[in-house]
């Protein structure tokens, strides 16, 4: 009895994460002694229950915290928040100006030969690996 509660418990973990999915997913290069980065990315909720990211963990740093981009009297600003919502049967874009993950205390550049590990965590008590992520020059304009 108990080897069959515990497969079917996991059989609804998996469940519920196959319908969210992370796509396009990349870090932002840097310039030499850079302390931080952003890693940028889109969260695909094809659920039928609204949920959150609450909270990322990489390998390049053991800091990193949820972002956005505010205005503050005419003035660009990053701002931390304690979640980042995505809708049920929506997505939601981090990406550069708006929210993104930051990552503080790097000890490398980030290059283009740059990879990384991510641990995403939601408010549904499930998380997303992602292995290998690529980095990216961002242009500004």
């Amino acid at each position: 009895m108990k080897k069959t509660l515990i497969l079917l418990l996991l059989s609804v973990s998996l469940w519920g994460m196959d319908k969210v999915s992370i796509e396009n997913a990349y870090i932002k290069q840097t310039p030499p002694h850079a302390k931080a980065t952003a890693i940028f990315l889109t969260i695909k909720n094809d659920s039928d229950k609204d949920l959150s990211l609450l909270k990322a963990q990489t390998n390049l740093s053991k800091e990193t915290e949820l972002h956005t981009h505010k205005n503050e009297n005419g003035k660009m600003v990053m701002k931390e928040v304690p979640s980042i919502p995505i809708k049920a049967h929506s997505s939601t874009e981090l990406k550069p100006g708006g929210l993104h993950i930051m990552v503080f205390d790097i000890k490398n550049q980030i290059d283009e030969n740059t990879r990384a590990d991510l641990t995403l965590y939601f408010d549904n008590n499930q998380s997303i690996e992602l292995k290998n992520i690529p980095s990216k020059a961002i242009v500004k304009h």
